[in-house]
């Protein structure tokens, strides 16, 4: 419709069209907006509200107030928020390597302790005691009652794989 309408302002509209497209000119009240709009461009493309359009409109803005950007920021500045930004990355690693290794470090267990001659201070020393054949078959088969570190949450899931060989291969 604004085709036709554009068409009808320069001339360009048959008789028969223009019959059809004054009616709806008169009811439309949009069709009416657009009709007033392309007669201010039409008439601003041929300087009729004054030669000097463009000196009129920067005349305005010289006399609109001038807003003001912020300032930048200081070399000081950027440097303190970067170190402060570091810091915190170098803690929040720090906290989780924390939380991790926490609960994987156990304290060692005394097994069992040699006692020196009452006349001397005693001497307590850890012996290892080898575990035997079926250790680890024990182990694996035990695995799920066994203390939980860190992991817990994921520690049920991760499947163990033991490799059984025999003793004449060791």
């Amino acid at each position: 419709m604004k085709e036709t309408l554009s068409a009808w302002m320069d001339g360009e509209l048959s008789a028969q069209h223009t019959s059809t497209l004054l009616p709806q000119l008169k009811r439309d009240a949009q069709l009416r907006r657009d009709w007033d709009c392309y007669h201010l461009i039409g008439d601003a493309l041929r300087g009729v509200h004054g030669e000097d359009l463009c000196g009129a409109i920067c005349a305005r803005l010289e006399v609109e107030a001038t807003v003001l950007a912020p300032q930048r920021r200081s070399k000081a500045e950027k440097l303190r928020w970067a170190a402060l930004s570091l810091a915190a990355g170098v803690a929040a690693v720090a906290f989780v390597g924390w939380i991790a290794l926490s609960g994987t470090q156990q304290d060692a267990v005394q097994v069992a302790a040699v006692a020196a001659p009452p006349a001397q201070q005693a001497v307590v020393q850890q012996v290892a005691v080898p575990a035997g054949a079926g250790a680890a078959d024990y182990l694996l088969a035990h695995q799920r009652y066994s203390p939980s570190n860190a992991m817990q949450g994921v520690a049920s899931y991760v499947r163990t794989v033991a490799e059984e060989r025999s003793s004449a291969r060791r």
